[in-house]
């Protein structure tokens, strides 16, 4: 989520989103932050451009699912056997799990990108709805997030607050049925031709597993894209985009949270998760968030201000937010995507 500053019209993302980042005085085009200079002048073409690219996003994460989350797969196959064969094979065996993968994981990013445009509804605060990023073809989700642009300079801290954690929150109450149902019905997606792709699994779904399946929880360690569930995939995705946006760092929502609690020592929380960020990927050698982290870097640690810096939270939110802060070590796996060769 974002707010957005200085009479533009500013862009909220949340995927690897990213993670969707947020609002930045410069012009910088990114998946997760785009300026425009001016607000739209017809709502109506954009509701009819976030409803295409909505139907193009659940296409991109259909084929995800059918290509067992390696979708070059089945192309690579057709291109060398000079048929369409391999293609037609990986639909007709999963095409009800590419389904479900791609419905649970729009679910969970709909839920989070409703959150922040309901509270922009209630706080009056003008913005486009919700548009959806597709990425067809070449990656394993099928998707690189969504934005909303909102009107700069009419949200306060407060209601930053409120609008940047609304969307996390409701993603949650979403992922978290999923996944259990994912957890619970581990069945494996019918057809995948190699397995190429570990992926490790976060704290929370671990817990999950444990709780509910604790003799298999060994299993909800590491996952091979061969043994994934779809229900439980779009999960996994779900809580990885929740993860990254929450860390606290300049506009993503992570960062809009701490500007509310903090205002703007919020700069010095950026600066130390950005050197944590980058001393764990040196140390472990997992370097699949270098370019969100130089995309961050680039758009600026610095939280623009708000229409009013000096409104304070109240005891009930600080409370929240602060809990919320531990969202990043609960979701975000520590080693997300091992390829094999």
């Amino acid at each position: 989520m974002e707010h957005v500053s200085s009479g533009r019209m500013k862009d909220e993302s949340f995927l690897l989103e990213s993670p969707h980042f947020n609002e930045q005085p410069a012009d910088i085009d990114s998946d997760r932050d785009i300026t425009v200079e001016d607000r739209p002048a017809d709502p109506r073409r954009m509701r009819r451009i976030a409803w295409g690219l909505l139907a193009a996003t659940i296409l991109s994460t259909f084929w995800a699912g059918v290509g067992a989350w390696v979708p070059t797969t089945p192309l690579a196959l057709a291109e060398q056997q000079g048929s369409l064969m391999p293609v037609r094979q990986a639909l007709l065996a999963n095409w009800l799990a590419g389904l479900e993968f791609s419905l649970g994981l729009m679910a969970i990013l709909g839920a989070h990108e409703l959150g922040h445009y309901i509270l922009t509804i209630i706080y009056r605060v003008p913005s486009t709805p919700p548009l959806f990023i597709p990425f067809p073809f070449y990656s394993p989700i099928g998707t690189m997030g969504a934005v909303i642009m909102m009107q700069s300079g009419t949200a306060d801290r407060k209601q930053i607050f409120d609008i940047g954690l609304a969307g996390p929150l409701a993603g949650l109450v979403v992922a978290v049925p999923v996944l259990i149902l994912g957890i619970l019905n581990a069945q494996p997606i019918p057809y995948a031709p190699d397995e190429s792709l570990i992926m490790g699994q976060p704290l929370l779904i671990q817990w999950l597993a444990n709780f509910l399946v604790p003799e298999r929880a060994a299993e909800f360690v590491q996952v091979a894209n061969t043994e994934a569930s779809p229900l439980l995939m779009a999960g996994w995705v779900g809580l990885l985009v929740t993860g990254l946006n929450m860390m606290p760092l300049g506009q993503l929502d992570g960062g809009h949270v701490t500007f509310g609690l903090l205002g703007p020592k919020a700069y010095w929380v950026a600066i130390a998760a950005l050197v944590a960020a980058i001393g764990y990927m040196v140390y472990s050698q997992v370097i699949i968030f270098s370019l969100m982290l130089v995309l961050v870097v680039l758009m600026g640690l610095r939280h623009p201000p708000s229409s009013d810096d000096t409104r304070s939270l109240g005891l009930p939110r600080q409370i929240v937010g602060w809990l919320s802060l531990v969202l990043p070590i609960l979701c975000i796996p520590a080693n997300p995507i091992s390829i094999l060769s």
